[in-house]
């Protein structure tokens, strides 16, 4: 092949090179404005869920951030009472949970109180992230915790607390220590015009009760109205 064709040989590869590079070119821009975009919709994806995680109940008014419980974030015994008085006095349909932490006393013994501590803090993030807004959820006592569900009854209001349940199974806790695990046995029980707003709670308590006896990590249905 002779010089000639050969120097025409090169200036085509080095055209076609060079057209493949702006072709990377033009990808690696595209590329970085696609990364751009993701990057933005994922900060406001982070605000809006920390929007809903802050929002309060209209059932809490009165009862600001500085009467939650420190550690978990939750409204306290006390502010959770009223809101359940509240949704009693109106008309509408609700059920109530109760729940705490299977063995806690032992994860505090055998892991400290520091991990038990964070593991309250971390129920407290799962139980707000598990519901609604109009929802309420409360740190009654200890590793006990209470939730208000507006508007839902029998299998739906079951069907909350198992998917609570399963979030709490199959969080990492080992990210706490490697031998960590954690469940929670939830009961419920809903309006019933005939007991009063602490006759309903004490009910979901007793199924609870029910659930830890019967073999923990489960939720006892009680009795659907």
């Amino acid at each position: 092949m002779s010089a000639e064709k050969l120097r025409e040989e090169d200036l085509k590869l080095l055209q076609l090179l060079e057209q493949m590079q702006g072709q990377i070119a033009q990808s690696s821009s595209n590329l970085e404005s696609l990364k751009e975009a993701l990057e933005l919709a994922l900060r406001l994806v982070e605000e809006r869920n920390q929007s809903l995680l802050n929002a309060r109940s209209p059932l809490l008014e009165g009862y600001g951030a500085e009467d939650d419980d420190k550690l978990t974030g939750l409204p306290g015994k006390i502010a959770f009472e009223k809101a359940l008085e509240r949704v009693f006095a109106s008309s509408e349909a609700f059920s109530v949970v109760t729940f705490d932490i299977d063995g806690f006393q032992a994860i505090n013994e055998r892991f400290g109180s520091e991990v038990g501590d964070e593991v309250l803090r971390r129920i407290g993030q799962l139980v707000r992230k598990a519901l609604r807004a109009s929802d309420v959820a409360g740190r009654i006592d200890g590793e006990e915790f209470a939730l208000i569900l507006r508007g839902i009854t029998g299998d739906r209001a079951f069907g909350v607390c198992e998917r609570l349940r399963l979030a709490v199974l199959k969080y990492p806790w080992n990210q706490l220590h490697p031998e960590l695990k954690v469940t929670i046995s939830l009961g419920f029980a809903c309006r019933d015009d005939e007991l009063s707003a602490q006759e309903v709670l004490a009910r979901a308590d007793r199924f609870q009760a029910e659930a830890k006896s019967s073999g923990r990590n489960q939720t006892f249905p009680g009795l659907y109205y």
